[in-house]
């Protein structure tokens, strides 16, 4: 981690990035630290849960009844991982998954009581994540950067849809 932060420290005195592969690099480390930090955040608070189950619940608490399927989409996640992530918030007793009424292969899945004080409880740890990440950042530069990032992420798709 060292060098990793030597070598981008080094940027700023106007060096060159050698490839496209390094904005890789610096953002599989920017979202592991990311992940990292909101989950020691939320163990600080008490509250047990992975940033991977917060993305799971985050749709469900967004759009009760969504497809399973759908959450796998939204989370930009493989299908296979997001069930089990499910299996283990439904047998945390945090959500449920109930066949739909006309096509008994689609799950819907629910937030359980139990779900939804989670995830009020667990807001206040996401934002408190976001202000420390975002700090000394001006909103300008933020939304540049999702702006950014919205554009990578069309390259990406639009490349994989035509493979």
């Amino acid at each position: 981690m060292q060098q990793f932060y030597i070598y981008f420290n080094d940027v700023s005195n106007n060096q060159k990035l050698k490839s496209d592969i390094d904005i890789g690099m610096l953002m599989s480390q920017v979202d592991r630290l990311c992940t990292k930090h909101f989950s020691q955040n939320a163990q600080n608070a008490g509250i047990n849960i992975s940033q991977d189950q917060w993305l799971v619940l985050g749709p469900v608490w967004k759009v009760e009844g969504i497809a399973q399927k759908d959450i796998a989409e939204y989370c930009g996640k493989d299908k296979t991982s997001v069930t089990k992530i499910i299996d283990t918030l439904e047998k945390r007793n945090l959500m449920v998954r109930v066949p739909d009424q006309l096509d008994q292969r689609i799950k819907r899945v629910f937030l359980s009581n139990k779900g939804k004080e989670l995830m009020e409880s667990t807001m206040p740890i996401m934002e408190q994540t976001r202000n420390e990440v975002r700090e000394g950042i001006p909103d300008e530069e933020i939304d540049l950067f999702k702006t950014v990032l919205i554009k990578i992420y069309k390259n990406l798709t639009a490349n994989k849809n035509s493979n």
